[in-house]
């Protein structure tokens, strides 16, 4: 990974891809096994992510990161995306999830909701596929999660930021495993 990439600008997001494509080690996707969140800087921990399928389009939480849990009022640690969100919101969500697990592919997203009758805030996501004991197959999805915009002082919970009127747009793009640029025609633009 020499090029800039789409989240160069972002340390936390350019580690996790490193460490990502470091544990391939020449496969697909690394293994669930490969990867310990511990392996990377402490500061990025609180933005980690780890989600499953749950079957039908459905994603479950297995690992929830404490900046989540912070910025969304609720620690959703097995739960589902389907349990915690509803409405744009959501699907968009699931669509990224699905992109990044059946497309196996690096998964780069951005998108603006509003935190509070003051405004929009923007988020920036990279989601990774993971296997599970099979090399080439995907499990889960690994994924770190940014706020580039300040939290205002009482954050709403996920449930809220979902109803009808929270999510506004999105986009994501799916990424070329060596070198984490768009691949053609591999992107999509979500409206609220």
């Amino acid at each position: 990974m020499t090029r800039r990439t789409l989240f160069s600008d972002e340390p936390a997001l350019d580690a996790v891809a490193r460490y990502w494509a470091r544990q391939r080690q020449g496969r697909r996707m690394p293994d669930r096994a490969d990867i310990d969140p511990l392996d990377l800087p402490p500061a990025i921990w609180p933005n980690l992510l780890i989600t499953e399928p749950a079957g039908d389009g459905v994603w479950r939480y297995r690992l929830v990161g404490s900046a989540h849990v912070e910025r969304y009022g609720m620690d959703f640690t097995g739960k589902t995306l389907h349990d915690i969100m509803q409405g744009s919101y959501r699907d968009y969500m699931t669509h990224i999830y699905d992109a990044a697990f059946h497309d196996r592919l690096p998964v780069y997203s951005e998108s603006v909701f509003r935190w509070d009758a003051a405004g929009f805030a923007m988020t920036r996501r990279l989601m990774l596929p993971l296997s599970h004991g099979e090399t080439d197959r995907p499990a889960l999805v690994f994924s770190i999660q940014v706020w580039p915009t300040a939290m205002p002082v009482q954050p709403r919970s996920i449930t809220d930021i979902s109803r009808s009127g929270g999510f506004k747009d999105g986009f994501f793009l799916r990424l070329d495993i060596e070198n984490f640029q768009p691949l053609p025609d591999a992107g999509e633009d979500v409206e609220g």
